[in-house]
């Protein structure tokens, strides 16, 4: 093992007595550690003459996947069948709608010395016990070139799992260093490799405009040529649709969810300078002027396009960090936010003031939440009407939501904004500073110790806890190589996290687990200097 998973092992296992009783026995090592293993005895040998049982044709994506994960490095490919003929050693995929008890994540495994057996409720269930097959698989079945002398067995098991939360997320930005499409694929794969489910897309910021948007072309031929957090321009520092369609239909055969975050009205500098009349004073700047109808039926029409793009449940609207100096200078928004500041919210308006403070984030004001509320509440209205959920960073409680609104908080600021949101009766994702932001150097432990649901949480709020997520903002990271190394290992437990039972979750258990999971990291050349092209 080399290169800086070697690094991040060492400092990992330095301070990590070794793991005694079955545990540390076992040769089973998987990330997120399943709900229930049975190791029997006996192995199951892949073989050229192995085949694919697929029993429905709702899995033949799945069963596609499989042949293509295994065949670089064992130089097989697996044949589908439908059925097969006599005692004819097989992998065999089936649906079970007995197993719904197990939600629609959930799976069995079952390997004996013939056969391999994966059984879910949903072809999502059968796709991640490929997961934790190609985890049970010898290490080099990473490699992306045939491997000679390895034994591609299978240790006989039963194992029985389904996931904690509904949404394991990771953030990905690009808008501030851009990711090629090709680079998007890779963390796709990435993620499904760890049954992680979300990929969230951070699509605009001041430093750039990242999606097209027909009716808007200025967004991509300037807000796409600004200079990044490096100092650098690219002509071409944007998805085209068709680039758009192609991902998350990429997505989608991993049981990866794309969600947009397009930012508004906050970190719009890209949209501002591509568009000045959508800022105060025509002049563009980091916040849009709200206080326009202009402003809005851009935004409106902006999210029309975008949703036509991601068939997501969830769109992100960001709705954080909003400077106050330009609202308050500009004529139109101090004036709506003297009107608001002498009306009564409405009695269906529920607002939420944080009272901790941390160190990330801008201070509560009440003239600058009242007039982002007011914005904000009405491009939820709009979601809704098109049938989806809008999701924002915790501020977006702070304006005050409509009681009966079903957006999703992202609470980052710290417990409160947990037991804030699910106070009220809201989803939320849990995604706090710093422990889930891997931009940052929290300890692995630190990472890994973080539990979703407060202590504190109100009675019977506990289920709006609907999942956790890690975030990688990509101010400091301009190579997929350094954003891979910000990652790993970290996401490797917040995916743990995410899916594994509370109970089960040991830090020195995981490190044991974490070792071999970093080499099949290496071998997929994570945190690796991209390889040169082979000569002519």
């Amino acid at each position: 093992m080399g290169g800086f998973i070697a690094a991040a092992m060492a400092i990992i296992l330095s301070g990590v007595a070794p793991t005694r009783g079955a545990a540390a026995e076992s040769t089973i090592h998987i990330i997120p550690q399943p709900r229930s293993i049975q190791p029997a005895a006996g192995v199951f040998v892949l073989t050229p003459a192995t085949v694919i049982l697929v029993k429905t044709r709702a899995l033949d994506g799945v069963g596609r996947y499989l042949s293509e994960l295994l065949a670089p490095a064992t130089g097989i490919r697996l044949v589908l069948r439908a059925s097969v003929v006599g005692a004819q050693r097989c992998i065999v995929l089936q649906l079970d709608a007995g197993l719904a008890e197990l939600g629609p994540e959930g799976y069995t495994l079952e390997c004996t010395p013939a056969t391999v057996t994966l059984t879910a409720a949903t072809p999502a269930g059968v796709f991640y016990g490929v997961q934790t097959l190609r985890q049970l698989l010898p290490i080099q079945i990473e490699s992306r070139q045939p491997v000679a002398d390895v034994a591609w067995s299978v240790p006989c098991v039963s194992i029985k799992d389904q996931p904690r939360f509904g949404w394991r997320g990771y953030l990905l930005d690009p808008a501030r260093h851009f990711r090629t499409p090709d680079e998007l694929k890779r963390m796709i794969d990435l993620l499904a490799m760890q049954k992680l489910n979300v990929m969230q897309l951070h699509l605009t910021d001041d430093q750039g405009w990242r999606i097209e948007i027909k009716k808007y072309p200025g967004l991509t031929e300037t807000g796409a040529r600004l200079a990044d957090c490096s100092g650098k321009k690219g002509d071409h520092w944007f998805y085209r649709q068709e680039e758009i369609k192609e991902l998350v239909a990429y997505a989608a055969v991993r049981q990866v969810t794309l969600v947009p975050e397009i930012e508004m009205p906050g970190h719009s500098g890209a949209a501002t300078t591509a568009y000045p009349e959508l800022a105060c004073g025509g002049t563009p700047s980091s916040a849009l002027c709200v206080s326009r109808e202009r402003t809005c039926e851009f935004a409106r029409d902006v999210l029309d396009e975008v949703l036509a793009l991601f068939p997501s449940p969830y769109v992100h609207i960001g709705a954080d960090e909003v400077a106050p100096d330009r609202w308050r200078a500009c004529p139109q928004c101090k004036a709506r936010m003297e009107v608001l500041a002498q009306t009564a919210l409405p009695a269906e308006v529920k607002p939420y003031r944080l009272q901790a403070q941390i160190a990330a984030g801008l201070p509560f004001q009440e003239d600058i939440a009242r007039l982002q509320g007011e914005f904000v509440r009405n491009i939820d209205r709009h979601l809704t009407s098109k049938g989806r959920r809008m999701t924002g960073w915790d501020e977006i409680i702070e304006g005050g939501l409509q009681a009966d609104s079903r957006a999703v908080v992202m609470a980052w600021r710290g417990a409160e904004a947990v037991t804030g949101a699910t106070g009220q009766q809201r989803d939320v994702v849990v995604t706090l500073y710093p422990d889930l932001y891997l931009d940052n150097a929290t300890p692995l432990e630190r990472t890994y110790a973080l539990e979703p649901v407060p202590s504190n949480i109100q009675a019977g709020q506990a289920a709006r806890v609907i999942g956790v997520q890690g975030n990688m903002w990509g101010e400091a990271t301009p190579t997929l190589q350094r954003v891979e190394q910000q990652t790993f290992p970290r996401l490797c437990a917040i995916a743990e996290i995410g899916w594994s039972a509370r109970p089960s979750r040991n830090f020195q258990d995981f490190s044991t687990r974490l070792a071999p999971f970093c080499r099949r990291l290496e071998l997929l050349g994570v945190g690796q200097p991209p390889r040169e092209p082979p000569a002519p």
